[in-house]
């Protein structure tokens, strides 16, 4: 009877106990049909803080948070369809799990799907720890959010502060500006001195009739 393929991978880590003693990642094999683990290599305490005991038997969504499920369910999804249409491939996934001590962390997931003697489908994948780089990732992402808002609302005051600087501030009573350092100007003289501006003295129609009413038309 042709060799399983988790037996397959147990005889392969077997025969190289000294480098999966040492391995990084995790390598894992899932039932396609019930989606629990059937083997998972050693290192994958030093990833999640699990024995490879424990999470035998266990579905593949337990420890991930409802985001990350989601995102998973939609990814086997999609797996599963092209292993259907005859386009297996490997797939590659980020999600967020929950380690034995509470706290969360981040792995990259690359799984692909394939059918053993029997032609019982089977999810072969390798999981690496990936939680330093994603904070990392995370973070500059809120700083880049920070920033963009903090410019928008820089944006914002130029704008009012343009606004503002259009409305002077000018007496009721002898018509005096008051600038940005409290002084008070003459009309005439704020405009010279604060603009390209300058004036030439003439009368209106209208104050003519009052001031110089003996002036004919």
């Amino acid at each position: 009877m042709p060799q399983s393929i988790k037996d397959k991978v147990k005889a392969l880590e077997k025969t190289n106990r000294l480098i999966t003693d040492s391995l990084v990642d995790a390598v894992w094999v899932v039932d396609a049909d019930t989606l629990k683990y059937e083997y998972i290599t050693s290192s994958i305490q030093k990833i999640s803080g699990y024995a490879p005991e424990a999470l035998i038997g266990t579905v593949v969504f337990d420890r991930l948070t409802p985001e990350s499920s989601e995102k998973a369910k939609t990814a086997l999804f999609e797996g599963l369809k092209d292993h259907e249409s005859g386009e297996p491939e490997s797939r590659s996934i980020e999600l967020e799990l929950v380690r034995r001590s509470g706290d969360t962390y981040w792995v990259e997931v690359r799984a692909k799907l394939a059918k053993e003697y029997g032609g019982r489908p089977k999810i072969i994948g390798i999981t690496r720890d990936i939680t330093t780089r994603k904070r990392a990732e995370l973070q500059l992402e809120k700083l880049n959010q920070e920033l963009f808002a903090a410019l928008a609302d820089k944006e914002r005051l130029l704008k009012e502060i343009k606004v503002l600087r259009k409305l002077l501030p000018i007496c009721s009573g002898c018509r005096r500006i008051r600038d940005d350092d409290g002084k008070w100007w003459p009309l005439d003289e704020y405009v010279r001195v604060h603009t390209d501006s300058d004036f030439t003295h003439t009368i209106c129609p209208d104050c003519k009739d009052i001031y110089y009413p003996d002036i004919k038309k």
